[in-house]
């Protein structure tokens, strides 16, 4: 009984040792992974720290791309209402301009995009002229018109303005059914349009069929002027005849009558 009872506690002993060394055995294996996932998490906890710098130097970077948007636009919004539409170029003053090979003088005065004024031709047959047109940007165009002699004439002229010169073409047409186009070249002489002067033109001489038809009609009136005193005076006639009918002239009466046959009065 004694024996049987050694027995179970050597029995019990082991069981306890071998428990003991399990345990030990379990905490050996767990501090590794315990101390594995320490390092895990501290691993994390550095991946996180690292990456709020990241993240803030995104926003940041985000920030100034934005503010550089903001400026940008504020910039070209100040451009846009700070600009303002360019002012068209000057054209006002005296231009020598050339039609393929014909000089004549223009003087342009400007309101804005619109131009008018005046042109002469000084060579034979010397003539005046009316100028009228537009720009646009630095682009002329202008419609002339004059009285050539007894004609009708008329003209665009059309070209690119660079400083002080134009070049271009025109188109011309008169009134006796003549038209012509060429190049057309000018140049301004002068910013003072006051010192412009019409051509002198002299007065066209009048032709020869409306003095001859004055005259006829001269005579035709004075034939009738002598028809109409002809027609008076024959009307007068008969009615000076007709008032004679009416008195007896006493005297012609008594150039047929003997004096001594009338009775003489006695005397008193």
């Amino acid at each position: 009984m004694k024996t049987r009872s050694l027995i179970l506690l050597n029995v019990f002993l082991l069981t306890l040792m071998a428990s003991f060394a399990l345990a030990v055995d379990a905490e050996t294996s767990t501090a590794p992974a315990n101390q594995a996932e320490g390092q895990t998490a501290a691993a994390a906890d550095e991946t996180d720290t690292t990456l709020i710098p990241s993240n803030d130097a995104t926003n940041a970077g985000g920030d100034v791309a934005a503010a550089n948007a903001s400026e940008n636009a504020s910039t070209t919004n100040e451009s846009s209402e700070g600009s303002s539409p360019a002012a068209p170029i000057s054209v006002q003053g005296i231009w020598k301009a050339s039609l393929a090979g014909t000089d004549i003088t223009l003087v342009l005065n400007q309101s804005g995009e619109s131009v008018f004024g005046r042109a002469k031709f000084e060579g034979e047959n010397p003539w005046n002229g009316i100028v009228s047109g537009s720009l646009s940007g630095n682009s002329i165009h202008l419609s002339l018109a004059s009285m050539q002699g007894d004609v009708l004439a008329s003209a665009y002229l059309g070209g690119i303005i660079e400083s002080d010169s134009l070049t271009g073409s025109y188109v011309r047409s008169d009134s006796s059914g003549k038209a012509a186009r060429g190049d057309l070249s000018a140049t301004m002489i002068s910013p003072d349009t006051s010192g412009y002067t019409p051509v002198a033109v002299a007065a066209a001489a009048p032709s020869a069929a409306p003095v001859a038809e004055t005259v006829s009609e001269a005579a035709a009136k004075e034939e009738s002027a002598q028809q109409t005193i002809n027609i008076t005076q024959s009307a007068a006639e008969p009615a000076a005849a007709t008032s004679q009918s009416r008195f007896k002239d006493v005297t012609q009466l008594a150039k047929g009558i003997n004096p001594d046959i009338l009775p003489r009065m006695a005397a008193l």
